[in-house]
């Protein structure tokens, strides 16, 4: 059945090409597949098992819920992830001294020798993207990333960069109409 869809006559709809947010995922998928690749194929690891490595390489002693704070991940993603890291003998698990229901993560020295042995070849990603800018513009990009970043974290999901919420907005104008 060939059905056709009527849409209002100023219907907007995003560019995909030049919208930003859609960019920057789609860069950083690219990045995730070719990461998720390096270490599948130099470590056996999945994504998901890298990053909390990286998360508690950085940090040691980070807690579970840490690891889901630093990490793109769900808290059941890490859980799986780092189940899998214990049983494979690169982390261990330390009770906290101050609360025994935290536990916190460590790299064991086998974890830590593939760590390492990975960095270099997950560094490589970034460091192939981005020769394809000059020093300036590697700068301003970093600049620019932090800088949004950190406006985002400071939004809740529908608050607006002019202070305004959009949920409440559009709440607002239906109510009016």
């Amino acid at each position: 059945m060939n059905q056709t869809q009527t849409f209002p006559a100023e219907r907007r709809v995003l560019q995909l090409d030049s919208y930003w947010p859609y960019q920057l995922t789609v860069l950083a998928d690219h990045i995730s597949r070719h990461t998720a690749a390096i270490v599948k194929r130099h470590a056996g690891l999945n994504l998901s098992q890298w990053r909390v490595m990286a998360a508690i390489a950085e940090r040691p002693g980070r807690t579970a819920a840490e690891v889901v704070a630093v990490t793109p991940m769900d808290k059941g993603i890490v859980s799986r992830a780092t189940k899998a890291l214990l049983e494979a003998g690169l982390v261990v698990r330390t009770a906290s001294q101050d609360d025994g229901r935290i536990s916190h993560l460590h790299l064991t020295d086998g974890g830590e020798a593939v760590y390492q042995s990975l960095v270099p070849r997950v560094e490589s990603v970034s460091i192939q993207a981005q020769s394809a800018l000059g020093a300036p513009e590697r700068q301003q990009f970093e600049t620019s990333l932090k800088r949004l970043s950190s406006l985002l974290l400071q939004l809740g999901p529908d608050d607006q960069p002019d202070g305004t919420n959009a949920r409440q907005a559009a709440m607002d104008v239906d109510t009016n109409s």
